[in-house]
């Protein structure tokens, strides 16, 4: 696993302040987050995993690092910079709505050769990554394993454009359906994203410029493709959905995690399918709780140690 690892900074609020408005905030928490931490954690509840990060010589990075090795995480490769762990700021209001501000801080200084000597070291039969670091990291990445032989996973998050040389290592591309939409530069058509044929669509239509490709679509499943006619629907889990925070980071480290243990992509994504249904049907204040924290100043509550997610 390459990726981000933040400090999330939580404030539960009534409301969400108007402009130049000051509210008082009704609780606060600090606990581990980040799309790479996040994944890497999940990917560990069913397979050895490594994760390769950068985060601050400060307190806040101690409880990253406890966070991770407490899920089975090998964080040898974890390097400790000058300068600030990453942050999330997110407000959370009663109905589960959400605004959250990233800062990058010690994930910006995972550079190319730290990413590079990383992986000589650990040898991973697979790598996923996200777009929370510098993107010449990801690139050093994806080189890594196209010249070592190993498989590339990246989940575009949070989406941007990307290069065509570093989309065609992708195996698989892993999106959800706006996502989707938004590398393929379409305008969001909400009459026709609805059921499998849609995911289908926008399957075939990515499978054009990666190897594979992975679009999940919530409740509805997922749907993988080999080529722009090679799409295969995997259903959705009936399960009651309580809450759907973490769930794509679940699917993804699951999908990791399966993939690493040498099943076909079919199998994998079927399998991190339920995987990411058994998270949604359970209350995040039930869920694997960080192992420690900075603080928790609130009166108790259901909110998740999981990052909230807009």
């Amino acid at each position: 696993m390459v990726g981000s690892a933040n400090l999330d900074v939580v404030v539960s609020l009534d409301r969400f302040p108007r402009s130049g408005e000051t509210l008082l905030g009704q609780g606060l928490q600090h606990v581990a987050g980040g799309k790479g931490l996040n994944q890497a954690t999940a990917a560990a509840r069913h397979f050895p995993c490594t994760f390769i990060g950068c985060v601050g010589n400060d307190e806040a990075g101690d409880l990253l690092l406890t966070h991770l090795e407490a899920a089975g995480v090998d964080t040898a490769h974890v390097t400790r910079v000058e300068e600030a762990t990453g942050r999330a700021f997110i407000q959370v209001t009663p109905d589960g709505e959400n605004t959250i501000v990233v800062m990058a801080l010690a994930n910006r200084r995972l550079k190319p050769d730290i990413v590079r000597r990383a992986l000589d070291s650990a040898r991973p039969a697979v790598v996923l990554t996200q777009l929370e670091i510098p993107l010449e990291s990801v690139e050093a990445a994806a080189d890594w394993t196209s010249r070592h032989g190993a498989r590339f996973l990246l989940n575009p998050s949070p989406v941007r454009e990307l290069p065509n040389d570093l989309l065609a290592v992708c195996d698989p591309l892993l999106v959800n359906t706006g996502e989707a939409v938004s590398l393929l530069g379409d305008a969001p058509d909400v009459a026709t994203s609805q059921g499998a044929h849609y995911a289908a669509n926008l399957a075939g239509r990515l499978a054009e410029h990666v190897r594979t490709v992975a679009v999940t679509d919530g409740a509805r499943g997922v749907t993988v493709a080999r080529a722009p006619d090679q799409a295969t629907h995997i259903e959705g889990v009936g399960v009651t959905a309580v809450d759907t925070t973490g769930a794509g980071d679940e699917f993804a480290g699951a999908l990791a995690a399966t993939l690493s243990a040498g099943k076909t992509l079919e199998s994998a994504a079927d399998m991190a399918n339920r995987a990411a249904a058994r998270i949604v049907s359970v209350p995040r204040a039930k869920r694997l709780p960080a192992a420690g924290t900075l603080g928790h100043h609130e009166p108790p509550t259901e909110m998740s140690p999981d990052r909230p997610r807009g």
